[in-house]
């Protein structure tokens, strides 16, 4: 390794890390701090220092810098440590943000620290009975180095991905299976990039892959945000506009906007609580995606506002069937979740859909007729608003 290849490693770390802290300035200053915020800053940081301390490890390997042992064993072990904080921070904020309920267990949770854990204490005991057994006197590395370094990032990484692969399999909905996707795609490229550094290209691939797949991740992520209502997760009234502005009646496919609105939503709240009125409208909301996801065609949905939702439907049939197979299929479900959650309030839901008429018709028309049938289904029950 040379002194021109140092100062281009050098130099891409340098990138890399003034890139990943303008993403970590951004999230902290625009987002929430909640429980995956805080494990992805986490993992930026430790992202960030190992930039660093492989830097160093690249100039002391081209004799940029001296390398006496003991600089030599801090740099790797260094590295050690590091990558395996990296890489358990990364899977509890997957966990985090897929809400899987270990990550509350405390016993659980230091059962997931123990690969990080056995590790260190492997590699501390292998230094105090052998100090020579991993660096040399002469500070060439042992063979089984790296192995050993990569076994509990590798444990952490590949357990990420495969829970989230696990997640796309379970799941029906077109917005989790895309989420899930992303969350098992980017520790895969993570180690790619890092067995490509290791085994082919002896380039800064690893600094350059990650720093891309963290750039894009959270391209994505922010989309997301911008664009998912914060309580329901479903779209929000912005996307559900910007979504109905690039539809069009077509001879072909049948336009159906269909409104749906709890019933006595306010008396919920006066009663139990805005907590549990908040509660209510993400059971209804899980209903509606839990729905929609068993119809094969194409639906989008999103939260209108308040207490009300909107399903945009395009039917590649000629029959007016997908809205009452809807309607049908949510309230049974509705039913279902009171009677199994013993819930103390009925939790029903008025419905009104119209369709896109000719082409003359226009979506926010449809929708407005839609939503005046949901004012005549409440009102014939005697629901109110």
């Amino acid at each position: 390794m040379d002194t021109e290849y140092v100062i281009f490693y050098s130099e891409a770390s340098i990138v890399c890390i003034i890139i990943l802290s303008m993403l970590l300035i951004h999230d902290i200053l625009h987002t929430t701090k909640q429980e995956k915020q805080i494990w992805f800053n986490r993992s930026i940081i430790s992202f960030i220092f190992y930039f660093i301390s492989d830097a160093f490890w690249a100039s002391v390997l081209g004799r940029v810098l001296p390398n006496p042992r003991w600089l030599v064993v801090l740099l790797n072990l260094s590295n050690y440590v590091i990558l395996s904080v990296m890489a358990y921070e990364w899977f509890m904020f997957m966990a985090a943000s897929e809400k899987l309920p270990f990550r509350n267990d405390r016993g659980k949770r230091r059962l997931l620290l123990l690969p990080m854990l056995v590790s260190f204490l492997f590699i501390i005991i292998a230094f105090s009975v052998s100090p020579f057994f991993w660096i040399s006197e002469s500070g060439e590395l042992n063979p089984l180095y790296h192995p050993f370094q990569l076994a509990a990032p590798l444990f952490y990484l590949l357990t990420a991905s495969c829970i989230s692969l696990n997640n796309v399999r379970k799941t029906e909905l077109k917005e989790e299976k895309t989420n899930y996707w992303l969350f098992a795609v980017i520790p895969l490229g993570v180690i790619v990039c890092g067995l490509i550094q290791v085994l082919a290209l002896k380039a800064p691939t690893f600094c350059f892959g990650s720093t891309i797949m963290l750039l894009w991740f959270y391209i994505q992520h922010m989309q997301a945000l911008i664009s998912a209502d914060e309580l329901t997760r479903l779209n929000n009234r912005g996307q559900i506009n910007r979504y109905m502005a690039q539809l069009r009646y077509r001879d072909h496919i049948i336009v159906y906007v269909m409104m749906i609105d709890i019933d006595r939503f306010k008396q919920i709240n006066d009663t139990y609580g805005h907590a549990e009125g908040d509660r209510a409208l993400v059971l209804v909301s899980d209903a509606i995606k839990r729905t929609c996801g068993q119809i094969k065609t194409p639906i989008f949905i999103g939260r209108y506002g308040g207490d009300e939702f909107t399903l945009i439907i395009q039917d590649m049939g000629e029959e007016d069937h997908f809205p009452d197979q809807v309607a049908g299929t949510l309230r049974a479900a509705l039913s279902e979740k009171v009677k199994d959650m013993q819930l103390p309030y009925r939790l029903e839901v008025s419905i009104g859909y119209d369709r896109l008429r000719d082409r003359n018709d226009t979506m926010r028309e449809c929708l407005i007729r839609a939503d005046e049938k949901l004012y005549m289904d409440k009102k014939s029950k005697g629901a109110g608003r």
